[in-house]
């Protein structure tokens, strides 16, 4: 009678086990997402070696090993564990309706452990929905975070870009200004020095002229008297000149003011 009282150990312990494992992916799932959820808020593809355990447990070794990837996206990896996740719960949420239709069996009455254990698998499933909602929404905030700062630094990087291009074209700018004025001074420093050269052949020949005129008059003693003679002469003319015109501009004078 003892045992037609309770179910059978084949099909209960079957969905017991089955919802253990569901619960130990969830887990190992859940533990990857909200390691992702911080490896993205840090900037990163995947979770550092930092977050995981000394010893990583079997459940977390398949969570380590798709961390450790950092050949997809942190978005394509976040949607791919959040249908995983997804997935997952709506499993153990047909498993724990296996396991309270088999408590609902009139024909063979359940015993109270097996209530509790349908109560504590259902305690589980609704702390891996809240635990899913809540990294949902913090790998959400991280993305919308990355995506922002990644749109910030494409500016800033723009603007230093143009920037950087904009001093190049100053800079060439101010080079080319540079460049013409050594043009113009050297211009100015060639035609100071051709002139320079033409009063230097000027002196030279000012030079040969007097040399020659020297010679000339040292070599006819005559021809220096006369010059001298010459010279006398038109001195004398002069103040005779000066004289004559003086003494008419004072008589026009006393003849203006008589």
């Amino acid at each position: 009678m003892a045992s037609t009282s309770r179910l059978p150990p084949t099909a209960w312990d079957s969905a017991r086990r089955t919802a253990r494992n569901l619960e130990s992916q969830l887990d190992a799932k859940l533990t990857q997402y909200s390691s992702l959820a911080s490896a993205i808020a840090r900037g990163e593809d995947g979770a550092s070696s930092s977050s995981a355990p000394a010893w990583p447990s079997s459940n977390h070794k398949d969570a380590l090993l798709e961390q450790g990837d950092a050949s997809h996206p942190p978005a394509a990896k976040a949607q791919s564990l959040e249908s995983e996740i997804t997935s997952l719960l709506s499993s153990l949420s047909s498993s724990l309706s296996t396991l309270s239709h088999f408590l609902d069996d009139p024909e063979i009455p359940p015993s109270p452990v097996q209530h509790h254990a349908v109560q504590r698998h259902r305690e589980v499933l609704a702390d891996f929905e809240r635990d899913f909602r809540r990294c949902r929404d913090n790998v959400r905030h991280a993305l919308d975070r990355r995506e922002l700062v990644g749109r910030v630094r494409g500016d800033i990087d723009a603007y230093r870009a143009a920037q950087v291009g904009s001093d190049e074209d100053r800079l060439l700018a101010e080079r080319g200004r540079l460049d013409n004025s050594h043009s113009m001074i050297d211009g100015t420093l060639e035609q100071a020095y051709a002139t320079l050269t033409d009063f230097r052949g000027q002196r030279q020949m000012l030079n040969n002229v007097t040399a020659r005129m020297s010679n000339t008059a040292a070599q006819v003693p005559a021809l220096n008297g006369i010059m001298t003679m010459i010279g006398r002469r038109r001195r004398r003319d002069s103040i005779v000149m000066g004289c004559i015109i003086g003494c008419g501009t004072v008589l026009l004078l006393m003849y203006i003011t008589r």
